[in-house]
């Protein structure tokens, strides 16, 4: 006979969700946190920008002269003749361009935060952007570095556009909360905020995610989901860390018994970086782990152990693949990969293009 094992319940309140907001517990752990700028509240032309659909940049940003992003100049090099043609139907483009859209400077929506960005900028240097609870992650595409290091202000605008992260941030925080109907009737409107952290550079086999249930904690997670032969022999060392970080920092400072968070152990390994904490829900991704897996096994007493889980083997397919790829290929392919009716339709779209470009393929043979 099968066993089965009922799914936990992990009911999480918008007050938990708030106090994982970076601005609520930064503060509370300089010291053990990268040093960061927190810009509070943001102007509603700015959450309108973030909203809307498109990627439009201000015009008075170095990006365009930036050596990433400089188009192609005509040389002895790449002569070709058909120069000329494209730089004229370029220059029509850009005519109507500005004719459809008189105000390229979007700026205008929120002045201030934009020439806030610029003093940040000339103070930290290079940094990297953080919306109230998530990272662009998912967006480092669509930078020339492939990370989210952002040299200047036009980098940070187009993580945070391009991002499905921060558009959760915005629409959907508060989904899975059991009493989120008392967000919508508090008269109080919940203000977002922008977080520009130093940029330095991290090993991704060094970050770990803590679980911790009931001030315990019962289970710690690679994060970065490759091998790294080097990590099993110090995972010892990497639990006395967290578990003196744990019971010495997080319990006492932030303000919910059960949290998940997400931590840094650089070498020489002798202390732990707090980079983030998510609410203990299973909206939170539980990477090596399952949610119910890690309830099951919650340590009773103090003395019980949990586990470290590491990747113990390589595996060629997941070291070649790259993650977020998912954001880097049209919506409706993304969508049809879970839903059979979308690739039923994505087919049929397809193979009406096959037909649409072979008979503009023979139509040009007979001419």
């Amino acid at each position: 006979m099968t066993d089965y094992t009922e799914l936990s319940e992990l009911p999480v309140s918008v007050q938990q969700v708030k106090n994982c907001a970076f601005s609520s517990w930064y503060h509370n752990f300089q010291g053990h946190t990268p040093k960061a700028e927190i810009i509070k509240p943001l102007p509603e032309g700015f959450i309108r920008y973030l909203e809307e659909d498109g990627i439009r940049l201000p015009n008075d940003s170095n990006f365009h002269q930036s050596s990433y992003y400089q188009d192609i100049q005509k040389s002895e090099e790449n002569e070709y003749s058909y120069w000329e043609e494209q730089e004229s139907e370029e220059e029509n483009e850009r005519e109507k361009s500005s004719r459809e859209r008189p105000d390229a400077n979007v700026t205008s929506m929120f002045p201030e935060l934009h020439e806030k960005l610029k003093i940040t900028f000339q103070q930290m240097g290079p940094l990297t952007p953080k919306l109230t609870w998530s990272s662009p992650k998912d967006a480092t595409w669509i930078l020339a570095n492939n990370s989210s290091k952002c040299h200047e202000i036009n980098d940070v605008y187009l993580l945070l556009k391009a991002s499905n992260h921060i558009t959760h941030d915005l629409d959907r925080a508060f989904d899975v909360c059991f009493d989120r109907t008392s967000l919508a009737e508090s008269a109080e409107k919940f203000g977002h905020e922008l977080i520009l952290r130093k940029w330095f550079d991290i090993n991704p086999a060094l970050e770990f995610r803590v679980f911790v249930n009931d001030a315990k904690v019962i289970g710690v997670s690679q994060r970065d989901l490759n091998f790294y032969d080097y990590l099993l022999p110090l995972a010892d060392n990497f639990k006395d860390l967290i578990d003196e970080f744990v019971d010495e920092q997080a319990n006492s400072k932030f303000p919910d018994s059960s949290y998940v968070c997400d931590v840094y152990i650089p070498r020489p390994f002798d202390k732990v970086w707090l980079i983030d904490f998510n609410p203990f829900c299973r909206k939170t991704d539980s990477l090596m782990f399952s949610w119910n897996e890690l309830l099951t096994q919650s340590p009773s007493t103090p003395e019980d152990d949990y586990e470290l889980r590491l990747v113990t083997e390589n595996n060629v397919a997941r070291f070649a693949g790259k993650e977020h790829s998912e954001n880097q290929v049209p919506q409706d392919v993304a969508d049809a990969v879970t839903n059979p009716d979308a690739i039923k339709e994505l087919a049929s779209k397809w193979s009406e293009l096959l037909k649409m470009q072979q008979a503009e393929d023979s139509s040009d043979d007979d001419e």
